[in-house]
């Protein structure tokens, strides 16, 4: 596979191909003389003279049964006839010899020596659970190195033995089922050096990049470690037969059997407790909700009707109303809609108002309405949906790139001009820095205003915790209890999170970032402790900027040339590449853990946004600027998120960037493209977006803004729910992507949908209700 491992990654086919000798697909070919095959993986074991001729023994032996093919048919019955007692008690014999100077189980011994039986014998169960286990397909060369084998058929197999009684009589005894297990031999990426399985859902997920696997179907009295002994064991003899150095210890095979969970630990019931009692609370709160609210709003809306009022009694109470196609559906009386809930609102206290806010009538009516309110930047919503959505697109390709079968032709899909933008992909991650940093310096800014430069700081900070933190903690608090259960397959974990028993308070704090990266709960949840710690100290900016806007742009200035500072030294000092999937730098530096979730180092964006947040209000996003000056600024940006986008496209043509070059568009390239989108964000704001404000203010991307924080959150637990539980391997096309993505924007979507209506909403109806924002 690559040249360092070539030796060690041949010697681990040779077992594979000895362990797997019948293939499924290969019972029809082999040559007839199964014997002198056993036998032969017997003398690979034991005899070093057999060694250095095994790999022109095996090639030569498929030649062989390649021509047989031509010649007549070989059946399976004729294959398995190969199998008689000496054949078998000489595999009995290794067999046993393994367990013993490795110590393996003497249950498992003793139930693969029945599978080994049962092969001989031709028993179904046996023929299936063998029939199950993963075989070298075509297309290795091109990256088809994952062998998931059938996981139902194994784990649906039972053993069947007929013991025979001291009376002769007989009875049937099931003394194990099929279990599916993973090998996985890592292999060196270039440069890099070889890294065993990861931990949780994520970390297998790009373990696999790395390594081949092959699915095998075992007895489930075997344990992982009887497995991985064995095949260590294996691999270490070849290697020694054929090297003469080194010696009979290997640790190349990880062994990873895929537990079958039906009995829930008490984790995931105190959760779903926990959670029955919030979906009874928003039933409840729905029926409060349209019993009392709404039934009164309807009957307040009807009362004041022109037509109603024809009908209406001195006392208020309707007397003999009619509804007919005149009667309008929403009062054109002196009374809006707003007047009409308050009026609704001022009957309720303080729990009716609690209870009121896990209403689905109520958070559903708000999170589709499309009304926006004036002063609202509403090209915002576009620019939210549209970044999510590549974020969607990015992760559909990393998610589903350690199980995709053509890996080899990513060689020639990286080359395309076109794939820069999924190369680059991570920008959008920036495109929301902007927004946030755009947003908070904007709202803070008339705030202040409004109250003569007064804010209740504390408020302030409450908010916002209050607004990220309660969904992020339920989700966790759901996620990864029960993930576990959701699914099987020949990929799914034992554990989707395993650093969340130890790690969540970094969660909790907003500081997973920068306290035990290496070992973070949720990963993608890096981003939300970045922006975080960005909000907590933007009134450093903000302030200054209301006393003095050139005091405040310079303390911006200042924090973003620090950044450019902290963001190039690193860079350069450990040769840190420009893509995501490059930036493994010099002495195995890590890209990811220094610059990329790094809040010294993704500011810049943050603070581009924070300029044009000032701008628009010092404009009151009223500014009209000569056709000349919109023209530039078009340009100028247009060109910026180009150059940031597709510039590196020679380095994929074998063109790389030297080490000066790679650290100066780390440093400055994400800052270039938060400006680039906050000239965007500025223009439509002031009347000079053209068509493409027309596009990004459509009303429609409202609701899907709203629903777009919990979409984060949700979408990469869908993607992972769907590659791992997946049977067979992927194969990439252009056609297959779109069509994945779509399926993905649609899904995180729609479940964020759920987790704003019982998660989100509820939560920020509370704050209003308890604070009385928004009064």
């Amino acid at each position: 596979m690559f040249p360092s491992k070539a030796s060690n990654f041949f010697t681990f086919l040779v077992t594979i191909f000895s362990v797997t000798r019948c293939h499924a697909d290969l019972l029809n070919i082999m040559p007839p003389n199964f014997q002198q095959a056993m036998g032969l993986a017997h003398e690979i074991w034991h005899n070093p003279q057999v060694m250095e001729e095994t790999g022109q023994q095996m090639i030569q032996s498929f030649q062989d049964a390649t021509a047989k093919l031509q010649e007549d048919h070989v059946g399976i019955q004729t294959v398995f006839s190969a199998f008689n007692s000496e054949t078998l008690s000489t595999i009995k014999t290794a067999i046993r010899g393994t367990s013993s100077r490795h110590n393996i189980s003497a249950q498992c011994e003793n139930d693969t020596l029945i599978f080994v039986e049962g092969l001989a014998l031709r028993q179904t169960w046996a023929l299936r659970m063998f029939d199950a286990t993963g075989k070298p397909p075509s297309g290795i060369m091109n990256g088809d190195i994952h062998w998931l084998g059938k996981y139902h058929q194994c784990i649906n197999v039972t053993a069947e033995v007929n013991v025979t009684q001291i009376d002769n009589s007989t009875h049937l005894e099931y003394p194990f089922t099929g279990q599916h297990c993973n090998l996985l031999y890592p292999l060196a990426a270039p440069g890099g050096n070889s890294s065993a399985p990861g931990q949780g859902a994520m970390g297998n997920m790009f373990a696999l990049m790395q390594s081949l696997l092959v699915g095998m179907c075992v007895p489930s009295s075997c344990s992982a470690l009887d497995i991985e002994t064995v095949f260590n064991a294996t691999l270490a003899e070849i290697a020694y037969q054929m090297n003469k150095t080194g010696n009979k210890t290997a640790t190349g095979v990880h062994v990873q059997c895929i537990q079958q969970y039906t009995d829930w630990d008490g984790g995931a019931i105190a959760v779903m407790c926990v959670t029955s009692l919030l979906l009874l609370l928003v039933v409840i709160a729905t029926a409060y909700d349209v019993i009392t609210k709404q039934l009164q709003l309807m009957k307040i809306k009807m009362m004041e009707s022109p037509h109603a009022k024809m009908y209406t009694s001195d006392n208020g109470l309707l007397q003999g109303h009619r509804v007919d196609e005149h009667t309008p559906l929403i009062s054109d009386g002196q009374h809006t809609q707003e007047t009409v809930n308050v009026k609704v609102r001022q009957e309720h206290g303080m729990a009716a108002k609690i209870l009121l806010s896990f209403s689905l009538y109520t958070n559903g009516a708000k999170i589709l309405n499309t009304t926006q309110t004036a002063g609202t930047l509403q090209c915002i919503h576009g620019v939210r949906f549209l970044s999510l959505s590549w974020v969607i697109l990015g992760h559909t390709y990393v998610f589903a790139i350690s199980i995709i079968g053509n890996f080899g032709d990513f060689g020639a899909l990286i080359k395309r001009w076109t794939f820069q933008a999924i190369v680059n992909a991570t920008f959008s991650v920036d495109s929301f820095f902007v927004m946030s940093g755009l947003l908070v310096t904007y709202l803070t800014l008339r705030e202040m205003k409004k109250n003569e430069g007064k804010l209740n700081w504390p408020m302030y900070y409450f908010h916002r915790y209050w607004r990220l933190t309660p969904p992020y903690m339920l989700l966790i608090m759901v996620y990864v209890p029960t993930f576990k259960y959701w699914a099987s397959g020949p990929l799914w974990p034992a554990e989707p999170d395993p650093f969340c028993k130890d790690n969540w308070w970094t969660n909790l704090l907003y500081i997973n970032n920068v306290v035990n990266p290496d070992k973070m709960c949720v990963a993608w949840s890096w981003y939300l402790a970045n922006d975080m710690q960005f909000f907590i100290i933007s009134p450093l900016i903000i302030i200054p900027l209301y006393r003095s806007g050139i005091l405040g742009t310079v303390v911006l200035l200042v924090v973003m040339l620090g950044s450019f500072i902290a963001t190039g030294v690193i860079s350069t000092v450990n040769d840190i590449g420009t893509s995501l999937a490059a930036q493994a730098g010099a002495n195995g530096a890590n890209g990811f853990d220094l610059i990329y979730i790094k809040p010294w180092c993704r500011i810049g964006p943050y603070l581009a946004g924070m300029l044009f947040g000032y701008l628009l209000y010092k404009t009151e996003c009223k500014q009209k600027l000569h056709w000349s000056l919109v023209l530039v600024g078009w340009a100028v940006a247009a060109i910026s998120a180009l150059a940031v986008l597709y510039g590196l496209y020679d380095q994929f043509q074998g063109y790389p960037l030297t080490t000066g070059v790679a650290s100066f568009y780390n440093t400055v390239s994400r800052t270039v493209w938060g400006l680039a989108l906050g000239w965007v964000i500025y223009a439509c704001c002031t009347g000079s977006g053209g068509f493409v404000n027309t596009i990004l203010s459509w009303e429609g991307f409202v609701p899907l803004s709203r629903l777009s924080y919990c979409a984060y959150l949700v979408h990469p637990i869908i993607m992972m729910l769907f590659y791992l539980s997946t049977e067979t391997v992927l194969f990439f096309s252009d056609l297959m992507v779109v069509y994945l993505f779509l399926a993905n924007l649609v899904a995180a979507y729609g479940a964020a949908f759920l987790v704003s209506l019982v998660f989100e909403a509820p939560m920020l109806g509370m704050e209003k209700a308890i604070f009385r924002r928004g009064k």
